[in-house]
């Protein structure tokens, strides 16, 4: 690498850590089932909202309930479900088009850390009209307030639902890049362990060992801290625990599972990854049919990195 460059890197490195603790870091409003999600449509006088999700998540059933849940309370709703596993540009600007004719008030993104992602980038894009989704790429580019963004987890694995963070890709360029801003974290967190009930093994692997990789990545972290570090250990703990109890289908170590994921998440949103991380995102752009998930990507290069 560059020494000038290099050194610029290690420059806003230290600097960031020094700022790291003021900055406006939140954790979203953990709200325990679908159901309870009556209070949210109260409290921010929702009527309309766009559903953001995947084709795996309506075959399997688990959009019903919020379903379900938007009819029992008056909610009317929109859903675009054609995310792809690697979530793009083009995804992010169907989704903003359905919003924008739907006059929705709110996001629901349900599923796993690809839903998330685009959820959070369709908010960044409604937040900020006269941007492209590249325009806010990198860090501290998204600034303003997102309409209210419902995040809905069905793997536990990402922790998307209390991070900073949307990763999107750009297939044309084989780009994958992150917008990384404190109000892409969302307001709400629906920690539900039945909507992880019907998730495939092969899933159930690969999710557990991307919480693994964020645990493990946050806690040798050159910006972890007496808050994340905690967190980190705690999580990998259970994830040793529970994931191959909760890959043969065990329900408590399923359960156990979503919150581990949960605290990972929190612990590298304010610790930030690495390399692991950062080539698995790589490898996702290359490879954006998804054959390789991102946590597959994760569980290949972690050792190497070790």
């Amino acid at each position: 690498m560059n020494l000038i460059v290099k050194a610029g890197c290690r420059i806003f490195q230290k600097a960031f850590r020094l700022v790291i603790p003021v900055l406006p870091y939140r954790e979203p409003k953990i709200v325990d089932a679908c159901d309870d999600l009556k209070e949210v449509f109260e409290k921010e006088k929702i009527t309309s909202l766009l559903i953001v999700t995947d084709q795996g998540i309506i075959d399997h059933g688990l959009i019903k309930t919020v379903e379900e849940t938007c009819k029992k309370y008056c909610v009317e709703y929109t859903i675009y479900s054609g995310v792809k596993p690697n979530p793009t540009v083009e995804n992010v600007e169907c989704g903003l088009h359905l919003y924008q004719n739907s006059q929705s008030q709110a996001i629901i993104a349900i599923g796993g850390g690809s839903s998330m992602d685009c959820g959070k980038a369709i908010g960044a894009c409604i937040a900020n009209p006269k941007k492209k989704v590249k325009d806010m790429k990198g860090i501290l580019r998204v600034i303003h307030k997102l309409p209210p963004l419902i995040a809905i987890p069905t793997t536990a694995g990402t922790g998307s639902e209390v991070t900073l963070a949307s990763v999107i890709s750009d297939p044309k360029n084989h780009d994958k890049y992150a917008l990384m801003d404190f109000p892409l974290i969302p307001h709400y967190a629906v920690l539900d362990p039945k909507m992880t009930y019907t998730l495939p093994k092969s899933l159930t692997a690969t999710t557990g060992m991307d919480a693994l990789t964020h645990a493990i990545e946050a806690y040798v972290s050159t910006l972890n801290c007496a808050f994340t570090d905690p967190l980190a250990l705690q999580a990998i703990e259970m994830v040793f625990d529970y994931l191959p109890a909760s890959y043969h289908g065990n329900m408590v170590a399923r359960e156990q599972m979503h919150y581990a994921q949960c605290l990972a998440g929190m612990a590298f949103c304010n610790a930030l990854l690495g390399i692991v991380h950062s080539m698995a995102h790589k490898t996702g752009a290359a490879f954006s049919t998804g054959h390789i998930t991102h946590g597959c990507a994760n569980a290949m290069y972690l050792p190497y990195v070790i």
